[in-house]
C-alpha cells in the first residue's frame, strides 16, 4: 500500500512538473514537495527506488526533447533554490559545440541579487539547525536512489552528456560511470569513512575523542565542463553525506547535466532545503564565493580560477582540483612491438575527448635515441584519428578528435606557427580545419606534434583573439597539441618535474627497471602511472595533484578525503564530575 502510494505521488508529480511548465516558467517544484512525508515514512527497512517509480520519473527528469536540428525548441535551465525553479531577469542561450546553428539551451544568468537569495536561504536552513537532526543512515538512503535513477535511466544520460559536450560514446561512459561508481564508492563506504578517533585513556576521569567530519556549514561546489557527470557527481554526493547544505554551480556549457543530476537528488529524497542550484557566469556569481556564510568553497577548474576565488575569499578555504601539463618519460630498450603500443596509447592519451582532459597528456620526454623511434608511431597513430562529429559515431568509434570547445581552432594554427617560428621541428602539421559542413559550423582542430621543445622557450601567439607569451612546455593545452623534449637520463626528467613544471597531476612512467620506479614513486606526487597513459583514473585512486603545486590542493574519489573536504574538525575532551 505504501510502495502504491509513493508511485501514485511520484508520478502525478512529475506529470505535473511537466504539464504546468514549471521547470521553463519556475515555480514551487511538486517531487520536493513530496520531502516532508517521504522522510517521516523512511525507516532502515525502506526499499529503493523499483523500476517503475524511476519511469515514472521520467517526465520530470527528460521531459523535454534535446534539439537536435536548427530551429528546434531550446531547453531552458532554471536556478532551483529551497524546492522552488527560479527564472532570472535575462536567460543566455548555448549552442552545440558541434555545430553552432544548433541552440541547444538558454540558462538563468544570475546575477548578485540571484546569488543572495540562494545564499540566505541556505543559511537559513544551516542557522535553523534542523541539519543536526538528520543522520547517515536517511542520505545514504537517498544516494542510493539517485544511484538507481543513474543506472535506470543511462541511455538518456549518455545522449544528453554527448550533445552538450562531444564525445564518443566510450568517453562518455568514462564520464558517466565516473559518476555512478563515485555514488556507490562514497556512500558504500561512508560510516567507515567517517569513523571519529576515540583516544587512549591517558588520565583518569577524562576522554579524549577527534571527529573529522562535523558538517562545515553552506558550501559552493563549482563543477567544469569536461566531466558533466563525474565531477558534479562525485562533489555533489560527497557534499550531501557530509551534511552540509550545497550550493552548486555546474559549467554554463553544462546546464542541462546540472538540472538533471539536482532534480535526480530530489527525486531520491534529498531535502530541497540542502540542495540549491545556480546557473551562470563566473563573474556574475561572485557572492556565492566571497559571503561570509559560505563555510567552503570547492572548485574544479584552472588555476586562473582558482586564484580569484581564493582572493575573494581570503584565508577561508577553498577546495581546488586543478588542471595539469602532464608528461609520459619513455625509458630506452623498449621493443618495437612495445614501442607501438606505447605509441598507440599515448596517442588516445593525447587525443581523447579532443584534449579536453585534465589528466589529457601533453608531453612525451625520452632519449634522442628513444624519440627518434617513437615519434614517428606517433604520428602515424594520430594520423588515423578522424575529425568527424563524434555525436554520430557508431558506438565502438573511439578515435575521433572532439570540437574544440574552451579554446579557437585558430589558437592551435597559432601555437603551431609561432613554434616553427622559433626554430621548433613541426613533427605533424595541423590546425584549423575549414571547408566542410562540420568544420563551418564547428571550431575543428586537426592534431600537431612539435618536436624537441626546449623547457624554457617561450613563444608569442595569438591565444584565443588575445597576444599572450606562452612556455611551450609547461602551459596547458585543451586542444589537440603534442610535444617532445629530448632528457639525457631518468635523473633529468625527475628534476623537471620537480623544479620546471608547476603542475603535478599526472606522471607517466614506461620502464622496466625497479630502481626507477622506486626513484619516482618517492620523488614524484600527483597520479603516478606506470606503464599507462596518465589519462586514466579510478575513483579509489583519488584524482588529483601532489596537493602543493598549480594543478591543485585536493584530491577527489577516496572517501574519507573526499566528504571530508566539505567538513570542520572537532577535538574534544571529557571530564568525569
Amino acid at each position: 500500500m505504501v510502495a502504491n502510494l509513493l508511485l501514485g505521488r511520484l508520478a502525478e508529480a512529475a506529470e505535473r512538473f511537466l504539464a504546468h511548465s514549471i521547470g521553463e516558467l519556475g515555480g514551487p517544484d511538486p517531487v520536493a514537495a513530496l520531502y516532508p512525508d517521504r522522510r517521516a515514512s523512511y525507516s532502515l527497512f525502506s526499499r529503493q527506488l523499483t523500476d517503475t517509480e524511476c519511469e515514472a520519473l521520467r517526465p520530470y527528469l527528460f521531459g523535454r526533447p534535446i534539439p537536435r536540428r536548427p530551429g528546434e525548441a531550446a531547453i531552458i535551465c532554471l536556478n532551483v533554490v529551497d524546492g522552488e525553479w527560479r527564472r532570472t531577469r535575462e536567460l543566455s542561450e548555448r549552442t552545440s559545440p558541434a555545430d553552432r546553428r544548433i541552440t541547444l539551451f538558454q540558462f538563468a544568468r544570475s546575477r548578485e541579487d540571484d546569488c543572495r537569495f540562494a545564499i540566505e536561504r541556505a543559511h537559513a536552513f544551516w542557522r535553523s539547525l534542523d541539519w543536526a537532526n538528520e543522520g547517515l543512515a536517511y542520505r545514504k538512503h537517498v544516494v542510493k536512489n539517485f544511484s538507481r535513477l543513474l543506472h535506470y535511466f543511462y541511455e538518456d544520460c549518455l545522449d544528453e552528456l554527448r550533445q552538450q559536450i562531444p564525445k564518443t560514446r566510450l568517453e562518455a561512459e568514462k564520464d558517466f560511470w565516473e559518476a555512478k561508481r563515485a555514488a556507490d564508492h562514497l556512500e558504500g563506504s561512508a560510516e567507515k569513512a567517517m569513523l571519529g578517533e576515540l583516544v587512549p585513556v591517558m588520565l583518569s576521569g577524562q576522554a579524549y575523542w577527534k571527529d573529522a567530519y562535523v558538517p562545515a556549514g553552506v558550501c559552493t561546489v563549482i563543477t567544469p565542463m569536461n566531466f558533466i557527470y563525474g565531477i558534479p557527481g562525485i562533489q555533489m554526493v560527497a557534499c550531501y553525506l557530509s551534511g552540509s547544505p550545497m550550493i552548486f554551480k555546474g559549467h554554463p556549457f553544462s546546464a542541462m547535466t546540472s538540472t538533471t543530476l539536482v532534480k535526480m537528488l530530489i527525486a531520491a529524497g534529498a531535502d530541497p532545503r540542502v540542495v540549491h542550484k545556480i546557473e551562470g557566469y563566473g563573474g556574475d556569481v561572485e557572492p556565492i564565493v566571497a559571503d561570509e556564510r559560505i563555510a567552503v568553497v570547492s572548485v574544479t577548474g584552472s588555476v586562473e580560477t582558482a586564484k580569484k576565488l581564493q582572493a575573494l575569499r581570503g584565508v577561508r578555504p577553498v577546495r581546488f582540483e586543478g588542471g595539469g601539463c602532464n608528461w609520459a618519460w619513455i625509458d630506452d630498450a623498449f621493443p618495437d612491438d612495445e614501442l607501438e603500443t606505447i605509441a598507440v596509447r599515448l596517442a588516445y592519451s593525447k587525443l581523447g575527448l579532443g584534449s579536453h582532459k585534465c589528466t589529457t597528456l601533453h608531453g612525451i620526454a625520452a632519449s634522442e635515441a628513444t624519440l627518434d623511434r617513437i615519434e614517428p608511431r606517433v604520428v602515424a597513430e594520430m594520423r588515423r584519428w578522424k575529425l568527424t562529429d563524434p555525436r554520430l559515431a557508431r558506438d565502438g568509434e573511439t578515435k575521433i578528435v572532439s570540437p574544440l570547445m574552451v579554446h579557437r581552432a585558430s589558437t592551435v594554427t597559432s601555437i603551431q606557427e609561432s613554434a616553427r617560428a622559433a626554430g621548433v621541428k613541426v613533427l605533424l602539421e595541423g590546425g584549423r580545419v575549414t571547408g566542410n559542413e562540420y568544420a563551418d559550423h564547428a571550431e575543428i582542430a586537426a592534431p600537431v606534434i612539435l618536436g624537441r621543445v626546449p623547457p624554457a622557450l617561450r613563444v608569442r601567439v595569438d591565444w584565443d583573439g588575445a597576444d599572450k607569451e606562452i612556455v611551450l612546455s609547461t602551459t596547458e593545452f585543451f586542444m589537440p597539441i603534442l610535444v617532445t623534449m629530448p632528457v639525457a637520463s631518468h635523473g633529468e626528467f625527475l628534476r623537471f618535474c620537480l623544479e620546471v613544471n608547476p603542475h603535478d597531476l599526472a606522471t607517466s612512467v614506461y620502464t622496466r627497471d625497479d630502481a626507477k620506479l622506486s626513484r619516482g614513486r618517492r620523488m614524484l606526487a600527483g597520479m603516478v602511472k606506470e606503464n599507462d597513459g596518465t589519462d586514466s583514473a579510478l575513483e579509489w585512486e583519488e584524482f588529483g595533484a601532489g596537493g602543493v603545486g598549480e594543478s591543485g590542493n585536493s584530491g577527489v574519489g577516496d572517501a574519507a578525503a573526499t566528504i571530508a573536504m566539505f567538513c570542520r574538525r572537532q577535538k574534544g575532551r571529557h571530564f568525569v564530575l
